[in-house]
């Protein structure tokens, strides 16, 4: 064989090998199995999609699983699942205080401090004489406002992950997950329940450092109530901002 003639192999050999390690390194990125670790928050609420309960701040931290099910160059499709061990869930209070006066005596009672769907600080007084005894009396309502923070966990095993761009660094990511929250006391108020469903979906960015690890940034829409399990089901939307460490195998 001519020398001209293997040269020419050559490198055709080293072209085609060239081409083959930039399609394999182009469609690396992503492992079969993908573990997470996460933070998100989120400074109120308000009417997004079902929820009515404003002023709710929210964050967690938590662990995701995923699990790549369908690949090609187009799209990234993932199993998804979450548990929330720490959830933090910041409610407005009213405490109420109604003061009786009367000659005499003076009366004046104290109502509980409670979880309130909207609480408005403010004073009402009221005066009038018995008709029965003809005492003169006046009453006061005093409304202060505060707030209280309440422990829960969280569990979504439904979810799912389509990662665009796979064969790129940075990747335009979409996720939804489905699941529920329990909590130590009642949210958002206290005629409501401990056991919550939810469901969160929305979309961000995940840029690759490596072939499997990775950094991921979304704003996600998430909806918690008791679905009418309870006395009342005024439900809490927020809006979350996303932070997630992710490794693979």
């Amino acid at each position: 064989m001519k020398p001209a003639v293997v040269a020419t192999l050559a490198v055709l050999l080293v072209l085609v090998s060239a081409a083959n390690a930039q399609i394999t390194d182009s469609t690396s990125f992503g492992s079969k199995n993908t573990y997470s670790a996460f933070f998100e928050y989120s400074n109120d609420s308000s009417h997004i999609v079902l929820g009515s309960a404003p002023n709710r701040r929210f964050a967690s931290l938590g662990f995701q699983y995923e699990r790549r099910l369908l690949s090609n160059r187009a799209l990234v499709w993932r199993y998804a699942a979450e548990f929330r061990p720490l959830i933090l869930e910041r409610d407005p209070t009213a405490t109420v205080t109604i003061s009786i006066v009367a000659l005499p005596p003076t009366i004046t009672l104290f109502e509980q401090t409670a979880a309130a769907l909207q609480c408005i600080a403010g004073q009402r007084t009221f005066s009038g004489t018995d008709p029965i005894t003809g005492v003169h009396y006046s009453e006061t309502i005093l409304t202060t406002c505060g707030h209280r923070w309440t422990y829960a966990q969280g569990l979504s095993p439904a979810g799912t992950r389509i990662n665009f761009l796979p064969h790129r660094r940075l990747q335009p990511t979409a996720s939804f997950l489905a699941g529920y929250l329990l909590s130590a006391n009642k949210i958002p108020i206290d005629s409501a329940g401990s056991f919550n469903f939810t469901f969160e979906f929305g979309a961000g960015l995940e840029y690759y450092q490596s072939r499997s690890r990775s950094v991921r940034l979304e704003y996600q829409i998430q909806h918690f109530s008791n679905a009418y399990t309870a006395e009342t089901n005024p439900g809490v939307d927020n809006g979350l901002f996303k932070l997630t460490y992710n490794f693979g195998r």
